[in-house]
């Protein structure tokens, strides 16, 4: 039987991670028959690793026009790459946490389509989803949003507005309309929680997922894949989005960067909530009803709640806080000091063309005395 697993996220759930674990571990994947491939696709919004990114993929020309035959001549090549690959391999594995939000929006007929190529190309569809509890996901996913998107200036409370929530909250009933097409034994659902995962770590979980094990020989990159902005980072950088030449990729990075070194200091000493503990309560009351019945259905596990619905005692985030002086300043500190040391650099360097004698000398005389 040949499989073709299909990992849709939803965001913020480990998402990159997994496919930077995939990547790095496709050797191994291969000697066990699972090929984790990387497309000959290029999309400026998604990075190779997302290799299930061209099942949903918009293309547009230079004025922003959606190129609808160009996405299908994309669609039909990735899944004759797959048909290709299966000559190899048993399983082909395909990631994107894109495919949640747009399996609702511009590609309503995606599992429709793609059950018609697997059996028309002779293989099945096996889905891997991960569910994180809803208030935790909204924020996640506008603190994504914020962060990557250069000229984001939304509020919480305009996104949240904006946003069709249901579509992308309401777990029972997407995963009830995937089923309708792919078979509820063709889905599998997996709780995005340290304390849920099986093996005790994404990885593992994952791979259990796929059929697989996670063993010794795989490798672990060290260190968080996918940083977000806490405490007053994500209101700084939402301000900073409105600036120009936030459009420049480049400067776009190094504001990041260095709002990072100061994101967890804020995060530390304001830790907060973007709703108050009622709101958060009206929320997860709105699907109260529905999240039992994926654990029952989805998870075999009947009369279990979804998630831990314990809310946090945290305030809710406000923009005049204490706290806020403090981080501008600390941003600010960030900026300069590295600004500084590129500097020096910079003066080194200058140094060394216009005196390389000079320069090679001083760097001998150091050496020699480190060695005494």
């Amino acid at each position: 039987m040949k499989i073709l697993h299909v990992h849709i996220g939803t965001p913020k759930t480990g998402t990159t991670a997994i496919q930077e674990f995939c990547v790095e571990n496709a050797a191994i994947l291969k000697k066990k028959g699972y090929c984790y491939p990387i497309l000959p696709f290029s999309f400026w919004d998604a990075s190779e690793a997302r290799n299930a990114h061209f099942l949903v993929a918009q293309i547009t020309d230079k004025d922003g026009n959606v190129l609808e035959e160009e996405a299908e001549k994309n669609f039909h090549k990735g899944v004759q790459i797959i048909q290709d690959l299966f000559q190899k391999f048993d399983h082909v594995v395909m990631s994107d946490e894109n495919i949640w939000l747009s399996m609702d929006t511009i590609r309503k007929d995606l599992w429709e389509n793609l059950k018609k190529e697997a059996q028309s190309r002779g293989f099945s569809i096996r889905v891997i989803v991960y569910l994180r509890r809803q208030d935790k996901y909204l924020y996640s996913l506008w603190n994504q949003r914020i962060k990557s998107k250069r000229r984001l200036e939304m509020s919480y409370e305009d996104f949240v507005d904006m946003i069709n929530v249901p579509a992308r909250l309401e777990y029972y009933d997407k995963l009830e309309r995937m089923a309708g097409v792919l078979g509820k034994e063709n889905i599998t659902v997996r709780r995005f929680d340290g304390g849920k995962f099986e093996g005790g770590s994404i990885y593992a979980d994952f791979l259990q997922a796929i059929g697989l094990t996670l063993t010794d020989e795989y490798k672990i990159s060290q260190g968080v894949r996918n940083l977000g902005l806490f405490g007053n980072t994500f209101e700084i950088k939402r301000i900073l989005n409105g600036l120009p030449r936030m459009g420049n990729a480049k400067v776009h990075q190094f504001v990041k960067e260095r709002l990072w070194e100061c994101s967890e200091i804020s995060a530390k000493n304001y830790p907060c909530e973007m709703m108050s503990r009622e709101e958060i309560a009206n929320l997860l009351e709105t699907y109260g009803a529905d999240n039992p019945k994926v654990a029952a259905e989805y998870l075999n596990e009947p009369g279990a709640e979804l998630f831990d619905n314990t809310i946090k005692d945290l305030p809710k985030w406000q923009k005049d806080n204490p706290y806020m002086i403090d981080d501008v300043i600390r941003f600010t500190g960030a900026m300069g000091i590295y600004l500084y040391e590129e500097n020096q650099k910079l003066r080194r360097e200058i140094n060394m063309i216009r005196h390389p004698f000079r320069s090679m000398l001083k760097y001998f005389k150091r050496k020699l005395r480190s060695k005494k």
